[in-house]
């Protein structure tokens, strides 16, 4: 996830503001990072965290479990087919693979990137047209904080495991570049409460 350089045969996406706050919650420092633990260490979908969060964070409420639902099963078989399998191949590409010269291969990966960005665009897409809430206006922002850990909780939940404390120290990093006016100890304390730590 990371904003890029547009070339004229890039694809034409329409404006959507998930898209938008994902690019700059991913972008805040260290939320990277902590996605990528979350996703190595739980095979979690990173989209669906930031959907999850943006959901709560923008005032759009906690998602049912209907919606929930209606929003991985509309995303899942392209991410497990497509996303996830174009981060394998740009992952067995980075130590090189004889007799392709690294140069050529580190060159072959960063197109692959570009093609997996543009695949994970094209799922929340397909996220934010699965499920379409209506934000609410002025909601304080521990009440969106709260929304936000509940979604996350929920995903977690649904994607089999209960969050343990590393999980919510890597969850109140992301809720915190989302939701800046609540501390990321207090996130990480709701965060904890939210599953029964």
């Amino acid at each position: 996830m990371a904003a890029s350089v547009k070339s004229p045969h890039d694809l034409a996406f329409e404006e959507h503001p998930f898209w938008n706050f994902s690019l700059k919650v991913y972008g805040s420092e260290g939320v990277g990072q902590a996605c990528i633990a979350l996703q190595e260490r739980r095979g979690i979908d990173v989209n669906l965290v930031l959907f999850c969060v943006w959901n709560g964070a923008s005032g759009r409420g906690v998602l049912t479990g209907g919606e929930l639902i209606a929003a991985l099963s509309a995303v899942e078989a392209w991410n497990r087919d497509i996303v996830v399998g174009l981060r394998a191949i740009r992952d067995r590409l980075k130590p090189g693979v004889p007799p392709i010269p690294k140069e050529r291969g580190d060159a072959l990966r960063k197109r692959i990137l570009k093609i997996e960005i543009d695949c994970e665009h094209a799922e929340q897409l397909a996220l934010a047209h699965a499920v379409d809430r209506q934000a609410a206006t002025n909601l304080p922002p521990a009440r969106r904080a709260e929304d936000a850990v509940a979604n996350v909780t929920a995903y977690f939940r649904r994607h089999g495991f209960a969050p343990d404390a590393q999980d919510a120290t890597h969850t109140a990093h992301i809720l915190n570049a989302a939701i800046r006016e609540i501390g990321t100890t207090e996130l990480e304390e709701m965060c904890r409460m939210a599953a029964g730590q």
